[in-house]
């Protein structure tokens, strides 16, 4: 299934948002005070809160649109945060022979990423013709594996996979032509 991309030319976002990470960490204290923890997720649970602070009608009517295709929180799409997007020079770990997952790095934190674009590849520092690898959701697939010492780095622009956390969106007129949203949350999926 092809995802739909959150339109980009809807650029009246709020510069306050939220970006919240979750574990769904258990914790069990003992009468002696020892603690246990779990967690059985391998990737923390995301959610993102913005708005839009002005939006003109045209841009209303294409993002309730949006919404309206997407059937509210049926269907997860790509968003493109305004934040957290792009990634420059980072090594991209091995999954198989010659097939490499794209990766955002918070810190020293590292989670991969579902979708990339405007990718350029480099083995061992050297720009490679994009003629040589395919790119395909968020991994890169040479044609020609490199040697296995090799070390490969990208550059791109990395969208977040994500649901509306509610089924819909509220936009609030605010004058002729002068339109904002109410605060709405994405969710990512996986």
């Amino acid at each position: 299934m092809t995802l739909r991309k959150f339109p980009e030319d809807l650029n009246g976002l709020a510069w306050e948002s939220i970006k919240s990470m979750d574990w769904n960490t258990k914790v069990q204290k003992s009468g002696s005070g020892k603690v246990r923890t779990l967690t059985t997720q391998l990737l923390p649970n995301w959610t993102i809160e913005t708005k839009f602070q002005i939006l003109t009608d045209e841009q209303y009517r294409k993002l309730l649109g949006f919404v309206a295709l997407l059937k509210g929180a049926h269907i997860p799409f790509l968003w493109l945060d305004p934040e957290d997007y792009e990634e420059k020079g980072i090594q991209l770990p091995l999954i198989t022979n010659g097939t490499y997952q794209a990766v955002m790095k918070m810190g020293d934190y590292v989670e991969p990423v579902e979708y990339i674009e405007k990718v350029t590849v480099y083995i061992d520092g050297v720009k490679q013709a994009s003629s040589t690898y395919t790119v395909t959701g968020g991994t890169v697939k040479f044609k020609t594996a490199p040697v296995s010492t090799a070390k490969v780095t990208a550059d791109y622009t990395y969208y977040w996979k994500v649901m509306f956390a509610d089924d819909g969106i509220d936009i609030e007129r605010q004058y002729l032509n002068i339109n904002k949203s109410k605060t709405f949350k994405l969710e990512v999926v996986r």
